[in-house]
């Protein structure tokens, strides 16, 4: 009888990972997806004619790294509620990840800016 209940719960906690992983990709998708829109808008738009790829880029980064800030100090106020990995910056990283944002931005902004579909 014990092991049926073993299964149960091993089962149950497979799904609870299932769904808590298939939550996480869904959010990254939308908010990945939602920012490719805000970038074209904002680089194409005929309404605004922002001329500033950069700095977009800039502060879109400062604001992720606000955000991971902040859930990092919200796990480790409230861990049975947030879990977020320890906040620590290290500049062989920054370099690295900026070296690539960077380059991103350049080759692609013309993308967003001229291709009006």
């Amino acid at each position: 009888m014990s092991g049926r209940r073993g299964n149960r719960s091993n089962m149950e906690s497979f799904l609870a990972k299932s769904v808590h992983i298939a939550s996480v990709v869904a959010a990254y998708w939308f908010v990945s997806i939602s920012l490719v829109f805000l970038n074209k808008y904002l680089l194409s738009s005929k309404d605004l004619q922002l001329d500033a790829p950069l700095f977009v880029t800039w502060f879109q980064c400062v604001v992720t790294v606000a955000l991971c800030f902040l859930l990092s100090i919200g796990a480790r106020l409230f861990p049975s509620v947030i879990s977020f990995p320890e906040f620590k910056i290290e500049p062989k990283i920054v370099r690295e990840v900026g070296i690539f944002v960077i380059s991103f931005v350049v080759f692609c902004e013309p993308l967003f800016r001229y291709h009006r579909g």
